[in-house]
């Protein structure tokens, strides 16, 4: 990897578990950071599901089936002036697993799931935020 150390992937109740991240995720990823040309914080990478319970129990809306816990996926920190340019480079790299967040996006690349896909979270439904990701969503269906 050129732009991440595999600790920004460790999930918060494990350290070095970033380790058990997918490698093809993580270079589709690294390629679309270097797509992206700026620094992507990861929010969210590996999960244990001990983690996920934890979060559950916070109030977070948890995928019992999560593709953090394969090492599949991650959160990324992203600004509403930053959504477009952030989804066009996943997109770029081959992503076609996003969540939208209030001040993140989700990507993944498991297989076990369908694709291509968007989803929002209780913190978007509605929103502007939401609108603007579900119409470039939108368009890149359309081609």
């Amino acid at each position: 990897m050129i732009y991440f150390k595999l600790s920004e992937f460790d999930s918060p109740d494990l350290p070095g578990s970033g380790a058990k991240m997918c490698q093809v995720f993580l270079a589709a990823l690294d390629s679309a950071r270097g797509m992206y040309g700026k620094p992507m914080r990861i929010t969210n990478g590996f999960r244990t599901k001990e983690y996920g319970k934890l979060l559950q129990q916070r109030g977070y809306e948890v995928a019992t089936k999560s593709a953090h816990y394969v090492g599949a996926a991650a959160d990324i920190a992203c600004a509403d002036t930053e959504l477009i340019e952030m989804l066009n480079a996943c997109w770029a790299a081959g992503f076609r697993r996003f969540g939208i967040m209030g001040g993140a996006i989700h990507v993944d690349s498991d297989a076990t799931k369908p694709r291509p896909t968007m989803w929002d979270y209780s913190n978007t439904k509605g929103t502007a935020r939401m609108k603007l990701a579900r119409d470039w969503f939108n368009s890149k269906l359309k081609g």
